[in-house]
């Protein structure tokens, strides 16, 4: 390996990288014409005549479906980078783009000039990404549809199993990139392509694929003989071979493959075909990007007229500007799970953008819920992600529901009034229990003052997650001193030690449980009075309304439960009913599965500085999964 460092060496090694594809298309043409009968120039000129017009003219339309279907496959690269371009004038560029590339070769290269050149304002470093990007996705793509293909229709019958390993294998790659959506190689970081966009990617790809077989379909003289599946299958199969070869236009390694693939269609039919194909698939684009490259300004889309949601804008603000009035204190998450509070027009959500999905948690935080639904639908199809409402009420599920969401209900939420709460009455028994044990044992529940003791608190959250395990995030809380001074704690202590805590969201008119530790071995009732104390104190500021937070519906979660339920039930309080909201099921499914993702793989705890993650198992464990004990 030394040698190929070698300055002296360098050029040679260049040289031949260059020319390599070249000489793999002359090899394929020199196989080609040794192994198959090639038909003579005037035999290809009859062969072309005989072709009806209609055929033709239906070859054509499947090329136009082939080059939209890449217009689109384009569109979703550059939402998956953020270029900011996502409309006409983008998917018309990539379009023209892959046409250049596939008939000049060396696509990384030309590919790059040429998305560069027709889309001013896009970067050379970012026509580069975007280029690589299609070219790497397309290629595993295209690999997919290829073991689809051997599987259908194997050439013989060991490749079969080869499909069915590389099909195990797509699957245990995308399963891998949805449990590690960021992978570091070298020094490189890896963001891979949401679950929504590597959907997306292999439809399109599908598409291409199907139309362009289609179209040689239709150019193959009746001779030929190829059933439309089997010919789609070797297709796919011979241009995974031409776009792997880098020759220019596939040529060589395309044809030898075919006629590999399809033995008992004559070879001079199928040459004749495969002529007819290059003219209307790769001769007629190739000249019409040309066209563009000389003209890039001929591509510009035209002004879409400008609807009345677009002048009010869609923008993102810091998690710090949640109102202090707002209805639901539990949206102060955010602070701590990396959302932001995202305004479309005069309605704001607390809206936390993941790898897979686009979560507005809770009820909006201001404005409308029917004036949310599209704009976050339209929000997260530009990040190639799903959308939900996670644990809204049931007014805003019902808006959903009327916008055409699908809705499931998830959970229970527990609420109370402090203003009017006591602990008497036969439904709070079990909690003046336990609120005697406390004070028997000596503890001292109180509302911490100013200075937290962040030392004492750290410890007793350590000790807890030694007992129960790491905590859970995203949806539930996580200790963090930057995160917990900006809500109500209450200390219990025993004879000067600090052994437990909880704290609040606290916003104008409402509180709602977040944190719970408890050290090991706290008398019992520790937990039981920390909430009661928490009670009385938002009583005190006036607060008409304290959450206790969610349990599990019991419908869709009993193995969760856990007793966090029969906890909250000792309080009395009254349960009122959350619901996830999609814009269908898969978007439903894709955001399920991302929540609990998050809630069990939560990142690492940010530095205070940050604004780092959130929830814990004993307070809102309505998407986490139970734990033995």
């Amino acid at each position: 390996m030394l040698f190929l460092k070698s300055p002296a060496l360098r050029p040679a090694a260049r040289r031949i990288r260059l020319a390599a594809p070249f000489l793999i298309m002359a090899v394929c043409l020199w196989l080609l014409q040794a192994q198959t009968d090639l038909p003579l120039p005037g035999e290809l000129g009859a062969a072309l005549i005989s072709l009806p017009a209609w055929k033709w003219a239906g070859a054509a339309l499947a090329t136009c479906i082939s080059f939209w279907a890449l217009g689109r496959y384009d569109s979703v690269a550059h939402r998956h980078l953020g270029t900011g371009f996502d409309g006409p004038a983008a998917r018309r560029a990539g379009m023209a783009a892959i046409a250049f590339s596939q008939t000049t070769g060396f696509g990384l290269i030309t590919g790059t000039y040429a998305r560069w050149r027709l889309l001013p304002g896009l970067s050379p470093l970012q026509a580069g990404q975007l280029t690589a990007l299609v070219a790497a996705t397309f290629l595993s793509a295209l690999l997919v549809i290829c073991s689809a293909a051997l599987i259908a229709a194997p050439p013989s019958p060991g490749l079969a199993g080869a499909g069915m390993l590389i099909l195990i294998a797509a699957a245990g790659l995308a399963a891998f990139s949805f449990l590690h959506p960021e992978t570091s190689l070298f020094r490189l970081k890896l963001r891979w392509p949401s679950l929504t966009a590597m959907a997306a990617l292999g439809f399109w790809a599908m598409a291409d694929v199907t139309a362009a077989a289609t179209a040689l379909w239709l150019l193959l003289p009746a001779a030929a003989d190829a059933a439309w599946a089997q010919l789609l299958a070797a297709y796919a199969i011979a241009l995974g071979l031409a776009v792997v070869s880098s020759a220019p236009g596939g040529a060589g390694p395309f044809e030898l493959a075919l006629c590999a693939l399809l033995p008992a269609a004559p070879h001079s039919s199928l040459i004749a075909g495969l002529l007819a194909f290059r003219l209307i698939y790769y001769a007629v684009p190739a000249a019409i990007s040309g066209l563009l490259l000389l003209f890039p300004g001929l591509i510009a889309a035209r002004a879409a007229p400008v609807q009345d949601a677009e002048l009010l804008g869609s923008r993102s603000l810091p998690a710090a500007a949640l109102p202090r009035n707002r209805p639901c204190s539990e949206a102060g998450i955010i602070r701590q799970n990396g959302g932001q509070v995202q305004a479309f027009g005069l309605s704001r959500v607390a809206l936390l953008d993941s790898p897979q999905a686009s979560i507005a948690l809770f009820d909006p935080l201001s404005g409308f819920a029917s004036e949310t639904f599209a704009p976050l639908a339209g929000h997260a199809r530009g990040r190639n992600a799903a959308a939900c409402y996670y644990k809204c009420s049931g007014r805003t599920a019902l808006l959903a529901r009327m916008s055409g969401w699908r809705v499931l209900r998830i959970a229970e939420e527990a609420v109370l009034n402090p203003l009017e709460f006591s602990a008497g009455g036969a439904a709070r028994r079990q909690l003046r229990r336990k609120l005697r044990h406390a004070e028997n044992a000596g503890l001292d529940v109180r509302p911490a003052g100013p200075g937290l003791p962040f030392d004492q608190m750290a410890a007793v959250d350590a000790r807890w997650q030694t007992a129960h395990g790491p905590a859970y995030g995203t949806t539930m809380g996580r200790f963090e001193p930057h995160y917990l001074s900006g809500q109500e704690i209450v200390l219990a202590c025993r004879e000067g030690r600090l052994i437990g805590f909880a704290s609040f969201h606290a916003a104008s008119r409402e509180w709602c449980l977040d944190l719970i530790r408890i050290l090991p071995g706290a008398p019992d009732g520790t937990g039981h009075a920390l909430v009661f104390a928490g009670i009385k104190a938002a009583a005190a500021k006036g607060i008409p309304r304290l959450s206790l937070a969610a349990a599990p519906d019991r419908r869709l979660a009993r193995s969760a439960d856990r007793g966090l339920r029969r906890f909250k039930t000792s309080f009395a309080p009254d349960w009122e009913p959350r619901y996830i909201a999609a814009p269908d099921w898969l978007q439903m499914a894709v955001s399920i599965a991302e929540l609990l993702r998050l809630v069990h793989r939560p990142p690492a705890v940010l530095p205070a500085t940050a604004e780092a993650q959130t929830h814990n198992e004993d307070e809102e464990n309505e998407i986490a999964l139970a734990r033995p004990a």
